[in-house]
């Protein structure tokens, strides 16, 4: 009967100190905090949210589901300005543009879009005597930049001097060029040249719609 009794004591100490040796280790474990947690579930949730992968000979790339075309603007112009050997340049998120310097002056340049894919570049011109009468600078300007970021049709439709004046109200003139396929998708928006404070800014650019 002792015998037993004694059985009976080593077992329930043996549960006593598994219970608490137990509760010892689950209080040593720190526990994850909800809100980072939750945070770092959103995060993942808007990262991943409304895309989709796609993959070509480059690799693959994210863009946006909702998007006809591609609006990665970042690395469609960072791969245009590698093309032109140009790695001096300001990526601007909220411009979703490069500004590339120009001696005194700023290139903008942008690549992308998602239902309309549009190639933009953009002569700003600080503190100059530019007006809007001096149709030889302006057009002279514009076939620089069309020459040196590879919009060959603006290259070639300058050269060829057909160029239609359009329209001019108040600080803003535009100069149309042809068309060189109506079936093709591109469209040109021609040349602006604008006014804005003492920036003066001349612009050309091509869309795919």
């Amino acid at each position: 009967m002792k015998h037993h009794i004694l059985l009976l004591s080593i077992f329930l100490l043996s549960c006593s100190l598994s219970k608490n040796t137990s509760e010892e280790i689950k209080e040593s474990i720190p526990e994850a905090e909800p809100e980072s947690l939750a945070i770092d579930t959103v995060f993942l949730n808007e990262e991943n949210s409304g895309r989709k992968e796609q993959t070509n000979n480059d690799g693959p790339e994210l863009v946006n589901s909702d998007c006809i075309f591609n609006d990665d603007y970042k690395s469609l112009t960072s791969e245009w300005l590698e093309d032109l050997s140009i790695s001096d340049y300001i990526w601007k998120d909220e411009l979703n543009g490069a500004l590339i310097p120009n001696e005194k002056d700023t290139i903008f340049i942008s690549k992308g879009g998602c239902n309309h894919f549009g190639y933009l570049v953009e002569l700003r011109v600080y503190n100059d005597n530019l007006s809007l009468a001096d149709s030889s600078t302006i057009i002279s300007r514009a076939s620089e930049i069309a020459n040196r970021y590879r919009m060959d049709h603006y290259s070639n439709m300058i050269q060829e001097g057909r160029l239609i004046r359009i329209k001019n109200e108040g600080s803003s003139i535009w100069y149309e060029i042809p068309d060189n396929d109506v079936n093709d998708n591109v469209y040109y928006n021609g040349i602006e040249f604008r006014v804005d404070g003492l920036t003066k800014v001349i612009s050309i650019s091509k869309y795919i719609n």
